[in-house]
C-alpha cells in the first residue's frame, strides 16, 4: 500500500548550500518535510543548515561529494541510518565552470572541465537516484527530481557543450528511470530553468548584458528567482504530482516553449 501524506516526509536536496538549492531547501521545510542538505563545502553546509533550523525547519547535513560512488554510498548509509527512509530526491548539485568568465567554445575545453562537470551533473544524479531507490522501493512511494537546465533544452549562445550535455543526459537518464521504477509508486521528473539569479548566473563575465539578452528574448520579461524553481520543485514532489512521470517543467518565463 503507498503512503498517505503526512508532515514527515524526508527530502534530501544535494548542493543545497545556496542558490536553487538552498531555496527548493527552504521550500520543502515549508511544505512541512524535513529537509537533508547536500554539499561538498562543510562550512557552507552547516550555515545553511543553522539558518534553516534558525528559521523553524527540521534541517540535517549530510556533505559529500555526489561524483564518487563512495561518497554517496557512505552519505546513504549515514540516511538509512538515523532516518530507515527517503521520500523525495533532488538532484540539484551541478557546476558550470567558465574560462575568464565565460563558456569554453567545444574547440577551447580542456578535458577536465568536460569530465568534472559530467561527473558532477550527471553521475552525481545517477548515483544518488541508484542508492534512493533502496530507500523508496520498500514504501512504495518516491519523487525524485532532477534539475536539468534551458542548456539542455536548446541553443542558447550562452551555455558551455559540456554543461548543456550533462543538462540534456539528465533528461534521457530521469525518462528511463521513470519508466523503470513507476510500478513502485516512484516518479522521476525534471524541472528546467531558464535564467535564474544565483552565484552561479552571476560568475559571467559580463552578468548585467547577459540579464538583458535573456530579458529580451522572456515573454515575461524578467529573469527567475530561485523561488521560482522551488515551486516547481514543490508541486513535483507532492501528491498532486502522482500522475506525472518523465516530464521536463520548463521553468523559464517562456524562453523555450517546446
Amino acid at each position: 500500500m503507498a503512503q498517505t501524506h503526512d508532515a514527515t516526509r524526508i527530502a534530501l536536496i544535494t548542493g543545497a548550500n545556496q542558490g536553487i538549492g538552498y531555496a527548493v531547501a527552504q521550500r520543502l521545510a515549508a511544505d512541512g518535510m524535513r529537509v537533508l542538505v547536500n554539499g561538498r563545502r562543510v562550512d557552507a553546509l552547516t550555515e545553511a543548515v543553522r539558518t534553516l533550523t534558525a528559521a523553524g525547519a527540521e534541517a540535517f547535513a549530510f556533505p559529500a561529494d555526489v561524483s564518487s560512488e563512495a561518497a554517496v554510498s557512505a552519505m546513504f548509509d549515514q540516511i538509512s541510518a538515523r532516518f530507515g527512509r527517503l521520500d523525495v530526491v533532488v538532484n540539484n548539485a551541478g557546476i558550470a565552470p567558465r574560462i575568464g568568465g565565460r563558456s569554453a567554445r567545444v574547440e577551447d575545453t580542456p578535458f577536465e572541465y568536460w569530465e568534472r562537470t559530467l561527473a558532477v551533473n550527471l553521475t552525481g544524479a545517477f548515483l544518488v537516484s541508484r542508492a534512493a531507490l533502496a530507500l523508496m522501493k520498500p514504501a512504495r512511494w518516491g519523487r525524485i527530481i532532477n534539475m536539468s537546465s534551458q542548456s539542455g533544452r536548446m541553443y542558447t549562445g550562452f551555455g558551455s557543450a559540456y554543461y548543456a550535455a550533462s543538462k540534456a543526459g539528465l533528461i534521457g537518464f530521469s525518462r528511463v528511470l521513470a519508466g523503470e521504477v513507476g510500478e513502485h509508486g516512484i516518479t522521476v521528473n525534471c524541472v528546467s530553468p531558464g535564467r535564474i539569479k544565483t552565484a552561479m548566473a552571476a560568475s559571467f563575465a559580463d552578468e548585467t548584458g547577459v540579464d538583458q539578452q535573456y530579458i529580451v528574448r522572456t515573454p515575461v520579461r524578467r529573469v527567475g528567482h530561485t523561488g521560482d524553481v522551488a515551486a516547481a520543485v514543490s508541486f513535483l514532489a507532492s501528491e498532486a504530482a502522482s500522475f506525472i512521470t518523465g516530464s521536463v517543467i520548463d521553468v523559464t518565463g517562456g524562453f523555450f516553449m517546446p
